[in-house]
């Protein structure tokens, strides 16, 4: 990781098109998606080993957060709690933040299966909404001035891909995360809302296919944002079609997860480079030749997120499970809502 992000030098080979180039876009972004099955894999191993199926999957969730996970959620700190002009400028923006963490304890203590159901929603979605990103990025480095409806499409192919099998998995009780089955309320079961969503999915899948191949004739084709989408949709739909969904969405986690360390490192390159960094440690961390520092600040909270889960578990009647998402969640939620924020800023890769 260290060795690839600090290759110099850094942006002398940027190309048209591609967020950086394709020899640091290809690996890192689009078929890093190889990292998918990878706790799937790891979970299969332990049980054949000998650990019992909950021990594989307690042992997965402490490993993707402590490795990648946590170090993730944490870097988002470079651009919004870290970066004087974003407190001055975002103040109320960012101040509402701190009132999620509260909002996480009261659920985890009193409702931690609605608590659960509302973070797999919006997990989904964020993560979705990173792809999102990446295609704009795309779309704002090849110049390409796509039409709405071409955006629309593209939208609502990656926003689609994931539902049908995992509405249908979540409406069989099948879909457990953090010890608890995600709640389907009675009123739902009576629409045919895996259908529906399938039928939704099947039509922007369409609609893309001959979008895509009509660019392709044209010579307009972004191969990078094609490529992304398209892995996306096929990891998105095949995903839940496995019987370990809380262990086949940490695979989804994980490359979300690589993916994002990646690209915050490269937004702060590019902040630095035009001169956006404020005199500080995150200014001195992206300067280096090597991402080993920057990666092991992140890596030093996460350790310190552990600890505090261990405290919360030792001084609380909350089981292990809720103990570890009441204090996670606290942090990711933050995380996700400030990301939905950068997730509208292309013009940071421009």
């Amino acid at each position: 990781m260290a060795a690839v992000a600090g290759a110099q030098p850094f942006f002398v080979e940027r190309r048209t098109g591609w967020i950086y180039k394709p020899s640091w876009d290809l690996p890192l972004l689009i078929f890093s998606a190889v990292l998918v099955p990878l706790p799937f894999l790891f979970a299969w191993l332990a049980q054949v080993s000998g650990l019992k199926p909950q021990q594989a999957i307690d042992a997965i969730n402490i490993a993707v957060a402590a490795l990648i996970g946590g170090p993730h959620l944490f870097s988002t700190i470079t651009y919004t709690f870290l970066d004087g002009r974003f407190r001055t400028r975002h103040r109320w923006y960012a101040r509402l933040a701190l009132l999620l963490p509260a909002g996480v304890i009261y659920l985890g203590v009193f409702h931690y299966r609605l608590l659960i159901t509302f973070f797999f929603t919006w997990a989904s979605l964020h993560v979705l909404h990173q792809i999102i990103y990446l295609s704009d990025c795309y779309r704002e480095r090849a110049r390409a001035g796509d039409p709405a409806w071409s955006r629309a499409v593209d939208y609502g192919l990656v926003l689609t891909g994931l539902y049908p099998v995992g509405i249908y998995k979540i409406a069989l009780g099948q879909f457990r995360v953090g010890g608890v089955a995600l709640l389907y309320p009675d009123f739902l079961r009576r629409l045919p809302l895996p259908w529906i969503a399938g039928a939704v999915f099947a039509v922007f899948l369409a609609l893309w296919i001959g979008k895509t191949v009509a660019e392709w004739r044209s010579g307009r084709m972004s191969v990078p944002k094609t490529l992304l989408i398209g892995i996306t949709t096929v990891v998105s739909f095949c995903l839940p079609l496995g019987s370990n969904l809380d262990v086949l969405f940490q695979g989804y986690n994980t490359w979300h997860s690589f993916q994002y360390l990646f690209l915050l490192w490269l937004i702060n390159r590019l902040r630095d480079q035009r001169g956006e960094l404020e005199d500080g440690a995150v200014r001195r961390l992206v300067r280096r030749n090597t991402m080993a520092p920057y990666y092991l600040c992140f890596l030093g909270a996460t350790g310190l997120m552990v600890v505090l889960t261990l405290a919360v578990r030792a001084l609380t009647p909350l089981s292990a499970d809720q103990s570890y998402f009441v204090v996670v969640l606290s942090t990711l939620l933050m995380h996700y809502y400030f990301d939905h924020f950068l997730f509208t800023r292309t013009d940071l890769v421009a």
